[in-house]
């Protein structure tokens, strides 16, 4: 018996992992059904549908994730122009979809302008697509133009944290080459950036390996001289090194060592060897922020910062990578003990919809014993977005951007209204609901560092307060 065949429609969204309201629309469409067996999409993944839907349009072993994780490279300076449209060239198979640079630039432009300084969670977004999913049949299929609608899809986006700049330098300490500056998130795939080429100089670094280990800013230079002009071979370079968090924190009386600030050192020859931790200016019985020294027995040196919390500061501290927003007029500074000059940015007081929200990454305190926050700016219509600072974590000026406990009704407050979802992770879209719209609620469910309301029908939508308001 020859198998049937359907109209199926999808549509693939980049979406924040931060804001599920920073959502972009990044392929299928409603309007643009596809005819399938029906054996090709009942009782399979998103990987196996996408597999199927995409197969005579990529070369293997290339797949859509390579395209979009390429867009974001280029987009953070992983690799140039060039090389993008190389990459491009060798994943289609048809050379008139490779775009050219202008079109390059145009989709970023269009499809990634929501999404700063920010990389595909290809981890998390993977582990989703190997998820079975189920097609929703249309209720009048002719008028609908398809017959069954996929769940949407969701490529998941999170902010970069991660910075190395690449600096090219001649003998005499004048540039070889423009600076590379890459970005990404802890956690990324390592990559490999080629030292460029300069006439009459050879590179004492042919490539620079990034590794993404951890979050901050860090620099590399790469020394160019004369041919020939080099001591020994490339295996001869000098590979001692240490490298550490900037920052941690600790509670009143908990011991440290190297693990605690993730400190990691190497010899010349690239062999590990131990960190110790200096903490004679540290007062680990107090509360406060303090500068302690790591030391390698490489003779390398790093100074970074300690906050002691006292226990109950660490019980009421919003955590980590959770999502707070200002109720009054703030500001963000460059240290943790705040005076004019140190101020970055002004968040003034605004209404309930619109409040700065920030991602808090850490804590530390003044010199007073006043408690801060550690944040990231995650504003993303915003030209803050990305700023990073500390804040006070007085709970008249900052909270929890998200509901922490239940209620019985709550408003939606966003003008574009709020979507419904069968699952907590806010996938399988059901219904999109107005502004204005008054819903009954009869639970909250946690999700990583966010909250979800719950309703009668077993489905879930955003905790989020600037989207949404108790009303009861």
């Amino acid at each position: 018996m020859a198998q049937a065949d359907s109209r199926y429609v999808y549509n693939i969204y980049l979406e924040s992992e931060n804001d599920s309201t920073n959502s972009t629309f990044a392929g299928g469409g409603d309007t643009n059904p596809v005819t399938l067996p029906d054996s090709d999409v009942n009782g399979v993944s998103y990987n196996d549908f996408f597999k199927t839907q995409f197969k005579y349009q990529f070369n293997s072993p290339y797949t859509m994730y390579d395209v979009i994780n390429t867009y974001f490279d280029y987009s953070n300076r992983i690799i140039d122009e060039s090389t993008a449209i190389a990459k491009f060239s060798d994943m289609y198979a048809n050379p008139k979809n490779v775009p050219d640079a202008e079109g390059i630039n145009q989709n970023i432009e269009q499809q990634l302008a929501s999404f700063p300084k920010s990389s595909v969670d290809m981890e998390k977004t993977r582990a989703e697509a190997g998820e079975t999913m189920v097609p929703e049949p249309a209720a009048d299929p002719n008028s609908a133009g398809y017959d069954y609608k996929i769940p949407d899809f969701k490529i998941y986006i999170v902010d970069n944290d991660y910075q190395m700049t690449i600096k090219y330098v001649l003998p005499d300490g004048t540039a070889a080459h423009a600076d590379d500056v890459v970005t990404g998130y802890a956690g990324k795939t390592p990559i490999t950036i080629t030292s460029p080429s300069v006439d009459e100089y050879v590179p004492d670094q042919k490539e620079v390996k990034i590794n993404f280990a951890k979050e901050g800013k860090y620099v590399t230079t790469v020394h160019y001289v004369k041919p020939g002009s080099q001591t020994g071979s490339t295996n001869a370079t000098d590979q001692s090194s240490l490298t550490a968090n900037d920052t941690a924190t600790v509670k009143v009386g908990q011991s440290i060592d190297a693990a605690t600030f993730d400190a990691k050192a190497t010899d010349r020859s690239g062999n590990s060897m131990p960190v110790t931790v200096d903490t004679g200016k540290a007062n680990l019985q107090k509360p406060g922020t303090y500068l302690v020294v790591l030391k390698a027995a490489n003779g390398k040196t790093k100074t970074v910062s300690l906050t002691v919390m006292a226990d109950e500061a660490a019980d009421v501290a919003a955590p980590k990578r959770s999502v707070i927003y200002g109720l009054k007029t703030l500001y963000l500074y460059r240290t943790p003990t705040f005076n004019k000059s140190q101020r970055v940015v002004k968040y003034s007081k605004t209404t309930r919809t619109n409040r700065p929200m920030f991602v808090v990454t850490g804590y530390a305190y003044s010199k007073s014993g006043s408690l801060r926050y550690k944040v990231k700016d995650v504003n993303h219509t915003s030209k803050t977005t990305g700023k990073t600072g500390y804040v006070t974590a007085r709970k008249d000026f900052v909270g929890s951007a998200y509901y922490q406990k239940s209620v019985k009704q709550i408003k939606v407050l966003n003008k574009k209204g709020v979507n419904l979802y069968q699952n907590v992770n806010l996938t399988k879209r059901t219904k999109h609901v107005k502004q204005s719209k008054v819903l009954k609620i009869v639970g909250l469910e946690q999700h990583n560092l966010a909250t979800r309301f719950v309703l009668s029908n077993g489905q879930y939508l955003t905790a989020n307060k600037k989207i949404v308001m108790a009303i009861k």
